[in-house]
């Protein structure tokens, strides 16, 4: 009998699990709510409806003198898909232990199980100075080092609480390659009447919108984050409109590696100056973007690889190296980690090297060499025109 079969096949559509670059923590100064958030406790939010079920809203703000909700609220209205882990700690917190192995960071990326890409550091701590906060980097720098050698690479944005616009400190002196500072000021909150935060720097703002780009996205990219809505109508720095700032010093403070909001002649909208980090301009790591791109290639090239460690790997019988297949059966792993950021252009291109002739026999240590090509960033963008006559 003639007959006529149609399979429903499955897989065709190339849906993938989502991706986790969205994921990021803020750790903060808090105040506990009965029958809602406490210290001392982490927290996964999907929204600022989640924040306001443990307690925390405009109100929880306003009584205690400190600013958590405006932080979540902020990463929400940025990046509305974005995942906040939150952790809130004693503001009589020393600052080292903020950082510290064995502190409130660890303890947050820990209750995510790694997952976090990139973490907010907020006080709400009286008597924090300038010196205390540039003091702080370098202790930051070291936790990203510790976190990275236990798999769990981050970026860190610390609040620039205090920070003045006329600050002599010059962040790419600092050798933290991990860590930003934020100065950039919402001005509706920094001179709040009811809750005055003249020293406060919108880390939510920041975090909300490095969460929602790309890996290999700038956040200061004009066309992507207009950060302007909600009450963000006038950005300031040091409790000073931006449009009260001198060009000299909001140069000078671009020039020292600080990230704020800034304004664009000619086109509306609050923008951030660049995406530094407070290292050498030099270093290949001097922006976000950069080791967010790297973070996620290690991340990825662990996934793929880290089934095989231990494996037997067969060798050539009378020279004990790698066979041909051996090797390329290696590389091809370690390239098919790299093809999706290849495929969604979070990279420009890669290439992966095994030496054949290592003694795997001898040492137990097979080298993989990853060679990553980023994409660029158009920090400056020339142009050259006059008139032309068509006559001559």
């Amino acid at each position: 009998m003639n007959k006529l079969t149609i399979v429903k096949t499955s897989g065709n559509l190339g849906r993938r699990q989502p991706v986790k670059d969205m994921y990021s923590g803020l750790l903060a100064g808090g105040v506990a709510v009965t029958g809602g958030v406490q210290l001392d406790q982490t927290y996964r939010l999907q929204s600022v409806d989640d924040a306001r079920a443990l307690g925390i809203d405009a109100d929880y703000d306003t009584n205690n003198g400190i600013l958590v909700y405006e932080h979540i609220a902020e990463f929400f209205r940025i990046n509305p898909d974005g995942v906040l882990f939150l952790r809130l700690i004693d503001p009589n917190t020393a600052l080292a232990d903020y950082v510290s192995t064995g502190g409130a960071l660890n303890r947050l990326l820990n209750d995510a199980g790694g997952d976090i890409r990139q973490v907010g550091i907020v006080f709400n701590k009286s008597g924090v100075t300038e010196s205390d906060v540039i003091g702080l980097v370098g202790q930051a720098q070291s936790f990203a080092d510790y976190a990275a050698t236990h798999a769990k690479p981050l970026q860190l944005i610390l609040e620039g609480y205090g920070v003045s616009k006329t600050t002599t400190h010059d962040l790419h002196s600092l050798n933290a390659p991990n860590v930003s500072v934020m100065i950039g000021q919402n001005m509706a909150v920094a001179n709040n009447t009811i809750n005055p935060q003249p020293d406060y720097a919108a880390v939510g703002t920041l975090l909300g919108a490095v969460s929602r780009a790309r890996v290999n996205e700038s956040v200061a990219w004009v066309e992507k984050f207009n950060l302007q809505g909600g009450a963000l109508l006038s950005p300031g720095i040091d409790a000073t409109p931006v449009t009260d700032i001198n060009e000299g010093e909001l140069e000078a403070l671009d020039e020292k590696g600080y990230i704020f909001f800034r304004l664009y002649t000619g086109i509306a909208g609050i923008y951030l100056n660049d995406s530094y980090t407070a290292t050498a301009v030099t270093d290949d790591y001097a922006y976000i973007e950069s080791n967010r791109t790297m973070d996620k290639a290690i991340r990825e090239v662990r996934a793929v690889l880290l089934p095989r460690l231990g494996s037997p790997v067969k060798v050539d019988a009378e020279t004990g190296r790698m066979s041909p297949e051996v090797v390329k059966s290696f590389e091809n792993d370690a390239k098919r980690a790299l093809e999706r950021m290849l495929s969604e252009g979070e990279i420009s291109g890669l290439e992966v090297y095994i030496d054949p002739e290592q003694d795997i026999i001898g040492t137990s240590e097979l080298k993989v060499q990853i060679g990553v090509v980023p994409t660029g960033t158009a920090r400056m963008i020339k142009v050259e025109i006059g008139f032309s006559n068509p006559a001559q």
